[in-house]
């Protein structure tokens, strides 16, 4: 399957990317004055698994000691043709290398969204169990004991990890 030209809008913002199949990626650019790590260059490069509610990358904004490291963010993602919506909901998931714990943020913010009405609890629902399917597909597993992750990072990003994104 050739993958096709997209556009994501993240924070409303339209960003150049490329969807194969249900896993997409797009780019952006780092903005001037915020710290970059030396040599990662200012381009960053983020994936969308599009059934799982996912949206992974490796930030050039972790220092040096945690290069390679992946942030996950859960989303909520909406496709109509070739435009994808992204939306942050809250919960993100700092994912290092096999061996060590990998941590879940920022649930008192989903809570807080729920409580203050930005969410509704249906909402919130949708957020909790997709926190449970990544960490048990990708991270965890039923009876995974390994030192190895499961499937990460997540093999279905294999058509979309390296392909040259047009840049607008």
């Amino acid at each position: 399957m050739s993958p096709e030209r997209i556009t994501v809008l993240s924070r409303d913002v339209p960003h150049p990317g490329v969807r194969a199949g249900r896993v997409a990626a797009f780019e952006y650019d780092i903005p001037e004055g915020r710290y970059v790590r030396p040599g990662a260059g200012r381009r960053q490069r983020a994936f969308l698994l599009l059934d799982e509610s996912a949206q992974l990358c490796q930030p050039v904004m972790f220092k040096p000691e945690r290069a390679g490291w992946w942030y996950v963010d859960l989303v909520d993602i909406r496709e109509q043709e070739d435009t994808v919506h992204v939306v942050d909901h809250y919960v993100d998931f700092i994912v290092g290398p096999p061996g060590l714990p990998y941590r879940i943020l920022d649930l008192h913010e989903l809570g807080e969204a729920l409580t203050s009405g930005e969410l509704t609890p249906h909402q919130v629902a949708h957020v909790l169990a997709a926190i449970q399917t990544f960490a048990d597909r990708h991270l965890q597993g039923k009876g995974h004991h390994g030192p190895q992750w499961p499937d990460f990072p997540p093999a279905a990003l294999g058509p979309v990890r390296d392909i040259a994104i047009p840049r607008p």
